[in-house]
């Protein structure tokens, strides 16, 4: 079936026309047709089916045909992640997003080698909101994850009391497994949960100090140093299993 994201709050419409990116997609790249079956959603966990109808004066509409129940999100996951360079930062997010991650904050620390301000920050974030749309009209997911904008490491930590939990992905010698810390962690029965991944080469010894005492809690991903992207993925693979997929 196909899949169209509708940004709106509450769905009372009977008949929807979709944005002209949204309809060109369904028409020209879906190759959708008349009567055709679409998923509406939007991206705050509520879906709807429509059918295409194809109106020579307005376009292609949706007619919906019943609103499914809205869902909410039982555990909020997010994931800090110091921005990468070239395309790496495009996996990470779309992956995210098919992994049901609820917050992704890009931040810029001391190694980060991409330092992205003003208006080209504000592109990179369109961009990657535009690859967290596509990977969720693909996966199916009802939800898309909040973007935040570019900011310091400093500034995220000055704001982790609003995590239950947070999780340094740490190369120190004799740190906890993920998933050991992970399972320790379900005994707390929290509802939100963070985990930070430094850049390449990462985070210095100031900015691992300053995360610690900000109440961050570190912990091994294994033997092997893993590339930004990749420690980003399994990490959110391994916290979207132990609290997400129950």
């Amino acid at each position: 079936m196909h899949r169209c994201l509708i940004e709106f709050d509450e769905l009372t419409e009977a008949v929807i026309v979709p944005s002209e990116s949204e309809a060109h997609h369904l028409l020209h790249v879906l190759r959708a047709e008349e009567g055709d079956a679409v998923a509406v959603f939007n991206g705050k966990g509520v879906e709807a089916d429509a059918v295409v109808h194809i109106n020579g004066q307005n376009g292609l509409e949706l007619v919906v045909k019943g609103i499914k129940e809205a869902s909410l999100r039982a555990f909020d996951l997010t994931l800090i992640i110091a921005i990468p360079k070239g395309s790496r930062s495009d996996l990470i997010f779309e992956k995210a997003t098919e992994l049901g991650i609820a917050r992704i904050i890009p931040v810029i620390t001391e190694r980060v080698i991409v330092r992205l301000k003003g208006k080209q920050a504000g592109r990179r974030v369109e961009r990657w909101e535009r690859v967290a749309k596509s990977a969720a009209k693909q996966c199916g997911t009802k939800w898309l994850p909040q973007i935040d904008a570019i900011q310091s490491f400093d500034k995220v930590l000055e704001n982790l009391s609003q995590f239950d939990a947070v999780l340094l992905g740490s190369l120190a010698d004799g740190v906890k497994p993920l998933k050991a810390a992970a399972q320790e962690l379900q005994k707390r029965e929290l509802k939100s949960l963070a985990v930070i991944i430094g850049p390449e080469g990462d985070l210095t010894a100031e900015e691992i100090e300053s995360a610690l005492n900000a109440g961050a809690i570190p912990v091994s991903f294994g033997d092997l140093t893993l590339r930004t992207e990749t420690a980003a993925i399994f990490a959110l693979s391994v916290l979207s299993y132990e609290f997400l997929w129950q």
